[in-house]
C-alpha cells in the first residue's frame, strides 16, 4: 500500500522544550503560602494590560458561558463566577456546563441555531473547525485592553489560538497527552506497575498478566482502536502524520497494524470486548466517576490529558497516576494547550465577554478559586503565584510535562477544516471492525475513501 500526500512529523524543537521546561521549574515549589483569598488582585491590579471597572456603562448585561468537565470543575468555575460578578455587579454571567460527552452535541445544536454561549470552552480538536466556519468571535481589538495577554504564550496565541488571523482562542493551560493508570488493580493483581515509557506490545503484556491474576471481569488496557485521536499519535510514534495538504496523510499499512493489533487483543480476550469498549464513555475531560478506569473494568486507559489529572485523582486519589502514551520509534505523546475560552461572533456583547475571560485567565482572584483543576495555568504571573500552593498532585503533573517536553514530542494536529466529522466517521467504521462486522482491510478502505470525501468537500 502507499502513502497519499505524506509528510513526515513536525517535532517541536529543543529550544522549544527548553522554554516550556523552564517556564514549569519555576511553578515547582512548596505548599501553602497564598491561602490569603488573593489579596483583593486580579488581571487588572497586576499589569497584565486589563480594563479597570466594568467595560462601557453601567448597564446590566447577561452573558453565557459554556464549558465541559467534572463535577470538580464545575464547582470551582461556579465560585470564580460568584468573584467576577461581585467585582462587576452589572454583568451577570449565566452558567451552562456538562460533561464532555454531551457537551459538543449540544454546542453544534446551538450553533445551528444562532445561539451559540456568548463564551464557550473550547477544544484544540474543534477550534480551526468553528474559527474557519465563523462561529468564533476575534478578539484582536480588545487585546491588551479588556483582555490581557502580556503575559501568554505569544507562540501558543499565534499559532493554535489565532485561525486565519484572528485571534478566536485565549489559551488557559498547558497540557501533553498521557495514559492514566488504576494503580489498584495492578497492586491487587501483585503485578508491577508498567514504566513511563512502555511501548504498545509491553502495555498488553501487562494487560495479559492481569487478566491471569484477576480473572475475566478485568482487563489491563482499554480499546482505543475506534479513536481516531488514539490513532494519530500512534502514528506519531511511527513517524508518520495522520493529516496533509488537507487530506488524509498516513500510510494505510499503519491503520492496517493498528486495527490487527487490537483485534489480536480482542480475541485473546486481554482488552475490553466491544460491547463494552461500545458503552464507555470518550476519556478525555469525561467524568471519571463514569468511565472503565474508575469502575475497576480496565487498569489502563487512555489517550487524556494531563490536565484531566485533577479530576481522576480527587475522585480516585492515590490509586491512579499517568505514563507516556505509548512509542514505538518515537514518542507517542504530543504537546497541546488544555482548551482555549472563545468568545461566539453573534456575542452582543463581546467587550463584556473578553473582560470575563480577561479574569479567568490573569485574575489572582479567579487563581485561587481555580487553581490547577484545568491544568497548568498559560499565565505565568498565575502559575508563580500558585507555586507555593502546588500540591504534590501539582508537582507530579509538573513533572510529567516535563518529560514529555524532554522526549521530542509533535504538536497535536486538528487536522484541516471538516476533521471533527472525520472523527466521528473513523469511529463508525472502526466500530464495524471491533463487532467483527468488517476485516482490516475493508476498514482501511473505507476510512480512506469516505475520509478524503469529506475533506474535499469542506477543503475546496
Amino acid at each position: 500500500m502507499t502513502k497519499r500526500n505524506s509528510l513526515s512529523v513536525k517535532k517541536v524543537s529543543v529550544l522549544l522544550s527548553m522554554v516550556l521546561i523552564m517556564a514549569l521549574l519555576a511553578a515547582c515549589g512548596a505548599n501553602d503560602k497564598a491561602n490569603n483569598g488573593g489579596n483583593g488582585n486580579s488581571s487588572n491590579d497586576s499589569s497584565n494590560g486589563g480594563s479597570n471597572g466594568a467595560v462601557g456603562s453601567e448597564e446590566q448585561v447577561e452573558i453565557r458561558f459554556s464549558w465541559w468537565g467534572s463535577q470538580g470543575r464545575h464547582d470551582r468555575t461556579l465560585k470564580a463566577i460568584e468573584l467576577f460578578e461581585q467585582k462587576y455587579p452589572n454583568i451577570k454571567i449565566k452558567p451552562e456546563y456538562s460533561s464532555w460527552d454531551g457537551y459538543w452535541e449540544k454546542l453544534s445544536t446551538q450553533v445551528a441555531a444562532g445561539n451559540a454561549p456568548d463564551i464557550m470552552q473550547m477544544s484544540i480538536l474543534y477550534i480551526k473547525e468553528y474559527s474557519e466556519r465563523d462561529v468564533l468571535g476575534d478578539m484582536n481589538p480588545y487585546a491588551g485592553t479588556e483582555l490581557g495577554i502580556a503575559d501568554l504564550n505569544a507562540d501558543v496565541l499565534a499559532n493554535q489560538g489565532t485561525i486565519n488571523g484572528k485571534l478566536t482562542g485565549i489559551p488557559v493551560a498547558d497540557n501533553a497527552s498521557v495514559l492514566l493508570v488504576n494503580k489498584e488493580i495492578f497492586n491487587q493483581a501483585g503485578v508491577e506497575l508498567p514504566a513511563v515509557d512502555s511501548t504498545w506490545e509491553e502495555l498488553l503484556i501487562k494487560s495479559r498478566e492481569l487478566k491471569g491474576a484477576v480473572g475475566n471481569n478485568v482487563y489491563g488496557v482499554f480499546d482505543a482502536s475506534s479513536s481516531l485521536e488514539a490513532f494519530m499519535y500512534y502514528l506519531f510514534s511511527k513517524g508518520d502524520t495522520l493529516y496533509a495538504d488537507n487530506r488524509l496523510g498516513y500510510w494505510d499499512e499503519n491503520l492496517k497494524n493498528w486495527l490487527e493489533m487490537w483485534e489480536a487483543a480482542r480475541t485473546e480476550g486481554i482488552v475490553p470486548p466491544a460491547n463494552i469498549t461500545a458503552a464507555a464513555l470518550p476519556l478525555s475531560n469525561a467524568d471519571p466517576n463514569k468511565d472503565a478506569l474508575l469502575k475497576g473494568q480496565v487498569a489502563i486507559m487512555g489517550p487524556t490529558w494531563i490536565g484531566s489529572f485533577p479530576a481522576y485523582e480527587t475522585v480516585m486519589t492515590e490509586n491512579v497516576d499517568m505514563i507516556s502514551y505509548p512509542h514505538a520509534e518515537q514518542t507517542g505523546s504530543v504537546l497541546q494547550t488544555a482548551m482555549f475560552l472563545s468568545t461566539s461572533a453573534k456575542s452582543k456583547h463581546p467587550k463584556e465577554a473578553a473582560l470575563f475571560i480577561d479574569f479567568m485567565v490573569n485574575s489572582l482572584e479567579a487563581a485561587d478559586v481555580l487553581e490547577t483543576e484545568r491544568g497548568l495555568p498559560e499565565n505565568k504571573k498565575v502559575r508563580e503565584y500558585l507555586e507555593p500552593k502546588f500540591t504534590e498532585r501539582d508537582k507530579k503533573m509538573i513533572t510529567m510535562l516535563e518529560h514529555v517536553s524532554q522526549s521530542q514530542p509533535a504538536w497535536y494536529d486538528a487536522g484541516p477544516k471538516g476533521a471533527g466529522e472525520v472523527t466521528s466517521l473513523f469511529e463508525q467504521v472502526l466500530q464495524k471492525h471491533q463487532f467483527g462486522k468488517a476485516t482490516a482491510d475493508e476498514v482501511v478502505a473505507e476510512f480512506r475513501t469516505e475520509g478524503d470525501k469529506i475533506f474535499a468537500k469542506n477543503n475546496n
